[in-house]
């Protein structure tokens, strides 16, 4: 099913082009999903909401429809575009053009017209699955298995520096002074090798050979990625934004689910075989006791706080404030237990020790002294593969924290997403606010925002954005006379007429009907 997203500010051309995609998706296979009133508006929801195909007034406030084309085409390379105006223009037309739009269509729309486009965009997203070759299969086979080896000797630390820049220019990209993290997509998809030429082709379809990026798919495991760049900030939003297109993308042709690791940024090219392990032990965890399917090691790991999604359930701190000397090896023994066979059980040592690391970052930083057994990353992951090691290290570690009491709310990622609902509950009928506005506010980049939240609540922010629009509209109701236009813009949609759509797509019944019932 193709998510349809409509952008236009007349509420009355927005509204009849929503009806005509309804009566539409009886025909094909589309879904409407939702509408903004300008361009920025309509960018701060279409990362939320990931829609295949977009229909755009050409000319808006704020933000025009070629600037938010070319935005939205960074962020969903896989969309298709139909551009509506009412400006029968050669420049419109040539812009149009430029950012590969499938459509020009002028207003007023005619219902045959739409609906020939429509079909036409459902037919070109069933094609893109079957991206041609520029090349022939042997010379993408070729470059393939050249990228895969130059990524393997990176993840491995088994290439020299100079020869890792040299290799690295002869696919065009520069990774000097760069940093850098290790994507690792789950392959259910080239089980022989005349599948590879083909899907190759189609992930350069979707990156359009980001100069940020170098991956390759020649592996019966991984989708490899490593995303560099000069921040760090960058790093992440790239890398959050390829989790999402691969989710989006590739489980639409696979039964299994697509599973996303990102591993930590690192800033030198000989730390690169560390964000490889972690990303690839991370992923590892997906199915046995993950569900999330962007795992990152930033979010996991982020200033030693334990975030929702983190796999290793105990609240550890909320163990250690409870304990006593007394009982400090009960604790150990019971972090000490196997957990079924050896790669998950080193998998599982490895997130306590981490986050025991972490809470023992926060009491020096509050306590300001220092443990001399704190350990890097690297030794972490050697430790827990050593049991002998991780049981002195779980004492010492343990022991330490208890002298004086952790506070047990430490250890929970609840920050951020905490800080998230409290704004989104002071400013949800501000018809205003959107994704961008709330990532500005917790200053984490749209991309990050997004994947955080979803993961965290279980829906997405539109989702959570309407469920409160919707309860607040329920009780205005129910105990009071307002017109239906009233409280439309009172819980913050500027249209009534979207305001009634959304409200008996949520709860089955028309705002009026639900007043009469109750």
């Amino acid at each position: 099913m193709y998510k349809v997203f409509i952008v236009e500010d007349e509420h009355l051309i927005r509204d009849s082009l929503r009806k005509q995609v309804l009566s539409f998706s009886e025909h094909y296979p589309i879904t409407f999903i939702g509408e903004a009133g300008d361009g920025e508006m309509a960018l701060a929801s279409i990362l939320d909401l990931q829609p295949d195909i977009i229909l755009t007034d050409i000319k808006m406030p704020f933000m025009d429809g070629l600037t938010f084309a070319k935005e939205a085409r960074k962020l969903l390379p896989w969309t298709r575009i139909i551009f509506i105006s009412g400006f029968d223009d050669f420049e419109y037309a040539k812009g149009a053009i430029q950012v590969q739009a499938d459509e020009y269509l002028l207003k007023p729309i005619k219902n045959k017209e739409l609906e020939h486009t429509i079909a036409k965009v459902v037919r070109l997203l069933e094609q893109q699955k079957q991206v041609p070759t520029t090349a022939s299969d042997s010379d993408v086979l070729i470059t393939e298995i050249k990228k895969n080896h130059f990524l393997n000797g990176l993840f491995k630390g088994e290439l020299a520096i100079s020869t890792a820049i040299k290799e690295a220019e002869s696919f065009q990209r520069s990774i000097i002074g760069k940093k850098f993290t290790v994507l690792l997509a789950t392959n259910q998809f080239n089980s022989a090798f005349e599948d590879y030429t083909h899907f190759s082709e189609y992930l350069k379809f979707l990156f359009k050979e980001d100069e940020n990026l170098l991956f390759s798919s020649v592996s019966s495991r991984f989708i490899k990625f490593l995303v560099f760049d000069s921040q760090k900030e960058d790093v992440l939003e790239k890398s959050y934004q390829v989790a999402h297109t691969l989710i989006h993308e590739l489980e639409q042709n696979s039964q299994d689910d697509i599973a996303v690791a990102i591993g930590p940024v690192v800033e030198r090219l000989s730390e690169i075989p560390t964000a490889f392990e972690k990303a690839r032990e991370m992923l590892g965890t997906y199915g046995y006791f993950r569900t999330e399917k962007i795992i990152s090691y930033e979010d996991d790991m982020k200033e030693g706080e334990l975030s929702p999604t983190h796999p290793f359930k105990m609240d550890l701190a909320k163990e250690i404030f409870l304990l006593t000397e007394t009982n400090v090896e009960s604790l150990v023994q019971k972090l000490a237990q196997e957990q079924g066979n050896y790669e998950r059980t080193r998998m599982i040592r490895f997130f306590i020790l981490t986050e025991l690391n972490g809470l023992v970052k926060k009491k020096q930083k509050s306590a300001a002294e220092d443990f001399p057994f704190q350990e890097s990353l690297t030794n972490l992951i050697d430790v827990s593969s050593n049991s002998a090691q991780y049981e002195d290290l779980l004492r010492k570690m343990i022991t330490y924290l208890i002298e004086v009491k952790i506070h047990p709310s430490m250890s929970k990622y609840h920050s951020v997403i905490t800080h998230a609902i409290n704004f989104i509950n002071e400013n949800y009928t501000d018809p205003d606010i959107s994704l961008n506005m709330v990532a500005d506010e917790l200053s984490l980049s749209p991309a990050h925002f997004s994947t955080i939240f979803s993961q965290s609540l279980g829906k997405t922010f539109i989702e959570y954005l309407t469920d409160k629009r919707i309860s607040l509209a329920k009780n205005l109701l129910k105990e009071t006379n307002q017109k239906l236009s009233e409280i439309a813009f009172e819980i913050g949609y500027n249209d009534p007429n979207y305001f009634s759509f959304l409200f008996k797509k949520k709860k089955g019944i028309s705002p009026k009907e639900y007043r009469q019932n109750h």
